[in-house]
């Protein structure tokens, strides 16, 4: 940090002769040397220095003891949005408007006293611009009271966390759906519980991947699914947070609404550890406003994210819906605070470290709390398992099965890599087996004799119709086909005898009955064209689809 010296020899001689007011430095200062030499002399005695801070005015002295607890330095950008505005002035205007006689902020009244000054100082990203107190300086200046050891942020207002949300564990089972529409390379936007996710398959994959179940390039890692699969919910939760907390995979790229153009160059472990820290530093069974924690972390240390300290401009980060670019301090909510809120209100609620709480029931949450779950993975202990997974299928003779999320992920894993996906209601989920099932089944190696082992094996009962079914099919594939069909219908057998005769025959199918044929859809125009031709008028009584137009070659 520098010293008196450094510090008063950057100044001009109209500066440092407003130094020398404050300082009690009287007779001739010829030039800035002299001035210098006289004022560091008098800075350096302390009865001098304390007689100065006792004549701040109390805002000034703040910053002043705010710069001490900083170990004597505070990037410049954040010293001046808290402590300024600060006037940028050269000698000439200077001497024309006087700041030092009225100053307007605390910032210029420490300026212009010589007790802070400016200058680039090296940091591991680079240089980086401080304000500062002067080395041998910040030895004479009085002790400052410690800081109490507050929490951050404020309690939550009744109305804050009026609704508290059920704490839920239920990313297993959103998880374990998701892994299974991977591996059976099925679209996993199309789940039928896709409705219900807090979170988008980027997150998702992003935690997959973290917890070693997902290589890089999206497959499922088999073994490594199976061991997570089989273990108790209290167990792989604690590893989807543990993998989460040491991920290298930058949360700032995952929050809603933001586009990174190209990630910051940092590890983000660190940063999550420290809003872990704070949020572990809470007092326990406490609701605390997600707003007001945000404010406080803006109030103290703005730049918790940032590789720069104070750089709020570097960054190309957009807003997705409009385009608008998100640079500067103006926007610090909308990157910053944004990135405090979705790791508080979503991803350490979705992994159960968090309770939330919300003004009414469908609001977004308010406040939060550390949950019953929550000390004991910030600790790196496994929580109690919410439940245990002992549930059997309900498997109906029509092939229809329903696999509640207390049946063993491991089964509905299995099941939604093939089974015909219903829906998901508040239990579990509906599947169904059918030919289309069976052959998505085949396509992924298990053959008709391994599922219907996993059904043997977890339903309460088989039904001898299934069994049969998927024994039929294993020996002669699918026995019925049910289709959609175009026909034509007419009122006089006849009229199909004119149509075989014209020119529209070929496209005349099998015979349902004397007066009804099937046709393909795509000839309905053709059909009725030539009918108007034979003397016959005919309609289009198909309920959605419009003609197509139909012409043959040369028409």
């Amino acid at each position: 940090m520098p010293d008196l010296r450094y510090h008063l020899h950057q100044a001009d001689l109209g500066l440092l002769r407003i130094y020398a007011q404050h300082w009690g430095v009287e007779g001739p200062l010829p030039d800035a040397p002299a001035a210098a030499t006289a004022l560091a002399a008098a800075m350096q005695q302390p009865a001098q220095v304390e007689a100065v801070v006792l004549r701040l005015p109390d805002e000034a002295r703040d910053a002043l003891r705010a710069l001490q607890r900083h170990g004597g330095q505070m990037p410049w950008a954040d010293f001046a949005r808290r402590f300024g505005p600060f006037r940028e002035m050269g000698p000439a205007r200077r001497e024309r408007e006087k700041p030092h006689e009225h100053p307007q902020s605390a910032a210029e009244v420490l300026w212009y006293t010589g007790l802070v000054g400016r200058a680039f100082l090296p940091t591991e990203q680079g240089p980086v611009e401080f304000a500062y107190l002067p080395e041998d300086l910040l030895p004479h200046l009085p002790a400052t009271p410690a800081m109490p050891a507050e929490p951050l942020g404020r309690p939550a207002t009744p109305t804050e966390a009026a609704h508290p949300l059920p704490l839920s564990d239920r990313i297993l089972d959103h998880l374990t759906a998701y892994l299974a529409a991977r591996r059976g390379h099925r679209d996993p936007q199309r789940l039928p519980d896709r409705g219900q996710w807090p979170y988008t398959a980027a997150h998702l994959q992003a935690l997959a991947q973290a917890a070693g179940l997902l290589s890089a390039e999206g497959e499922v890692l088999t073994q490594a699914a199976r061991e997570f699969l089989a273990a108790p919910r209290g167990a792989a939760l604690a590893r989807l947070f543990h993998a989460w907390r040491n991920s290298p995979t930058d949360d700032l790229a995952l929050v809603p609404g933001l586009q990174v153009e190209t990630p910051p160059p940092r590890d983000p472990r660190p940063l999550r550890q420290t809003i872990l820290d704070w949020v572990a530093s809470l007092p326990p069974d406490t609701w605390w406003s997600v707003e007001g924690l945000i404010a406080a972390v803006q109030q103290c240390c703005p730049d918790f994210q940032r590789t720069v300290p104070g750089d709020f401009d570097s960054w190309r980060i957009y807003e997705k819906d409009t385009g608008r670019v998100l640079r500067g301090w103006e926007h610090w909510w909308a990157v910053d605070g944004a990135l405090l809120r979705f790791i508080l209100t979503g991803v350490l609620a979705w992994l159960g470290v968090l309770s939330l709480a919300a003004p009414a029931e469908g609001d977004e949450p308010t406040a939060f709390r550390l949950s019953p779950w929550g000390k004991a993975l910030l600790d790196g202990q496994t929580p109690p398992s919410s439940f245990t997974e002992t549930e059997p299928l309900a498997l109906r003779s029509d092939g229809r099965i329903f696999a509640a999320w207390r049946t063993p992920r491991t089964v509905r894993y299995h099941l939604t890599r093939f089974a015909d996906w219903e829906n998901a209601s508040g239990r579990g989920y509906h599947f169904r087996l059918s030919a289309a099932a069976l052959a998505r089944a085949a396509e992924q190696h298990l053959q008709p004799k391994q599922v219907l082992g996993l059904l043997r094996q977890y339903a309460t009962v088989v039904p001898p119709a299934v069994v049969q079914a998927i024994q039929r099919w294993e020996a002669y594939g699918p026995q019925a086909r049910v289709r959609a069909l175009t026909v034509l219908q007419v009122s006089d057998p006849a009229i199909l005898e004119a149509l075989r005769r014209s020119r529209a025959a070929r496209y005349l199918g099998e015979s349902l009955n004397p007066t009804t044929v099937v046709v393909p859809a795509e000839a309905r125009r053709l059909l009725l064209t030539t009918l108007a031709e034979l003397g016959y008028f005919g309609e289009d009584a198909s309920p959605s689809t419009p003609l197509p137009d139909h012409q043959e070659k040369g028409e």
